[in-house]
């Protein structure tokens, strides 16, 4: 068998590889969790993986034509199933908290649109999350077994994001999934899986991708060659999502804000603290939040990354502001900071009092930075 045809994924020549192998010598495992930064191509790879195991062709797989591979792309086959986080309305649920036909239907076009363009920005109102009856739908699918091609595939992205009950009912699957089931898990945050599901897979870690790569999909995409000083200020990133992001939106207002709040937590100046607080606190979309946070987590490692050699695909952007990051000056330092972003987003994710949540990681951060912890 030749090896996967990669159209989705972008770089990640050692996970192609891998894979590759895999599927050429028939080898491939039944549970793998796919690690690394949003937008690096973690669902990209699955889609293809899924669609080259699904595929009917005999000869180049997945061959992009014949009816499985339409099935896929259009997410219509029954035996390719997707679990990613999303966002559901009043109107989604019914008095009873069951999904509505609306909320399912809502659920179906999200994924149609990600299968379609892995890469693309998702664009979310409010914190997105993994109910409960759907995982369990695709579970009973996956016991149930493949219904057409002999193989049943399973995308899980956001597997941090499962609540325990969800992630109880995912652990019993792995253990003893039927025979055709390949279930391919994905988290941003490796540490928050519960150690129970990384025992049971295969890991494949997604690198930062160089800035040559995301300069020839930008080119391909956008023919971004036109504008080369754009395209010079959003090849830095490490992540094509994240390109993608800063090409249709040079300077996002979230990051504007965020270095705001930054320079307010280095001069230690709690009234412009307090009056932003206040300022942030009245919008209404939780999503924001969580976006904000990501936005200094993002900073943060740039600003450090620049101050060092060889570090070019770490970097988020040229003309992306620098952060005073004042004394730090150790990777372990910067990974402090970026740990107070991560348990920040964690408590907005549980709809924390986001008042708090902003004045605690403001402390905490002034700690850091002056050696106080």
């Amino acid at each position: 068998m030749s090896a996967i045809r990669w159209r989705n994924l972008a770089g990640q020549e050692r996970v192609k590889e891998f894979l590759d192998s895999a599927f050429q010598k028939g080898t491939l495992g039944h549970a793998f969790l796919f690690c690394g930064e949003s937008g690096t191509g973690k669902f990209a790879a699955g889609v293809d993986l899924a669609m080259a195991l699904l595929c009917s062709s005999n000869q180049n797989r997945p061959c992009y034509e014949c009816e499985s591979c339409r099935k896929v792309r259009h997410y219509a086959h029954p035996d390719f199933h997707v679990i990613m986080p999303v966002v559901m309305q009043k109107e989604h649920r019914a008095s009873d908290g069951k999904l509505t036909t609306e909320g399912w239907q809502e659920i179906s076009t999200s994924i149609q649109n990600r299968v379609e363009n892995p890469y693309a920005p998702r664009k979310l109102s409010s914190i997105p999350s993994i109910p409960l009856e759907w995982l369990k739908e695709i579970n009973h699918a996956v016991m149930r077994g493949p219904l057409e091609g002999g193989k049943n595939v399973v995308i899980i992205d956001g597997v941090d994001l499962m609540q325990k009950e969800s992630a109880n009912a995912m652990l019993k699957t792995l253990e003893e999934p039927p025979e055709g089931s390949v279930i391919l898990l994905m988290t941003e945050r490796i540490h928050s899986v519960l150690p129970t599901i990384i025992s049971r897979c295969q890991i494949l870690r997604f690198s930062y991708l160089s800035p040559e790569v995301i300069r020839s999909e930008l080119i391909s995409r956008y023919g971004a060659d036109k504008d080369q000083a754009r395209l010079d200020a959003s090849i830095y990133t490490g992540s094509l999502g994240e390109s993608i992001k800063l090409w249709e939106s040079p300077l996002s207002e979230e990051s504007a804000e965020a270095v705001e709040f930054w320079g307010h937590c280095v001069s230690g100046d709690w009234d412009s603290l307090a009056a932003m607080i206040d300022r942030i606190s009245e919008t209404d979309s939780s999503g924001a939040y969580g976006n904000f946070f990501l936005q200094i987590m993002n900073l943060i490692r740039s600003s450090f990354y620049r101050k060092l050699k060889g570090t070019e695909n770490y970097i988020m952007s040229l003309e992306i502001p620098v952060l005073d990051l004042k004394n730090i000056r150790s990777p372990e330092k910067m990974e402090k900071l970026v740990m107070e972003c991560e348990r920040a987003i964690g408590q907005v994710r549980v709809r924390a009092n986001i008042s708090l949540v902003l004045v605690n990681f403001a402390i905490s951060v002034m700690e850091i930075l002056n050696g106080e912890e």
